[in-house]
């Protein structure tokens, strides 16, 4: 079998004296689809705050490959590609499928507003590397023919495929 992509062992979150995470463990390989169930109050949402940094956990390892992410902040965990979504992701309605997507990356460039703004070769890669990225996503959710559709003329249910990629 395959090395886990995330390995999170004896996980632990305490708020004062309560614990609502206490010694959570699992594997995530590449290319699974898991789910995390549990009743409201059973600390799912807890669990995915410490994944990306929102919340310090009290106790266990979180690896991804075999860099320990606890402590880490958010930020650095995002850019290592471990983020949450939302249930609502808010999209720019007047934008297309493809710009709300070069939108969601923004975190990820390198470059900075000057490059930008002179358009310097640097920026001219990062942009067309995050144009790959996208219509990646896209093509792998089999909606790549939509990239160029206004995001507020997509039917509801084409349009909550793409969230996902959006919250990356």
């Amino acid at each position: 079998m395959s090395q886990p992509l995330l390995s999170v062992s004896g996980l632990m979150m305490r708020f004062g004296g309560l614990l609502a995470v206490n010694n959570v463990s699992l594997e995530l390989r590449e290319r699974e689809i898991v789910s995390l169930i549990g009743p409201n109050g059973a600390g799912k949402t807890t669990v995915f705050n410490c994944l990306t940094g929102f919340y310090k956990p009290t106790g266990g390892t979180i690896l991804l490959r075999d860099q320990h992410l606890e402590g880490l902040p958010g930020q650095q965990i995002a850019r290592m590609g471990v983020v949450r979504t939302f249930q609502h992701v808010r999209l720019f309605r007047e934008m297309t499928v493809i710009e709300n997507l070069l939108v969601a990356q923004h975190q990820q460039l390198k470059t900075g507003l000057f490059s930008g703004l002179l358009k310097t070769p640097a920026f001219r890669r990062a942009q067309s590397e995050a144009l790959d990225r996208a219509a990646t996503w896209l093509e792998r959710i089999g909606l790549l023919e939509h990239a160029n559709r206004q995001a507020s003329n997509l039917p509801t249910a084409t349009s909550v495929g793409w969230r996902l990629p959006a919250a990356w």
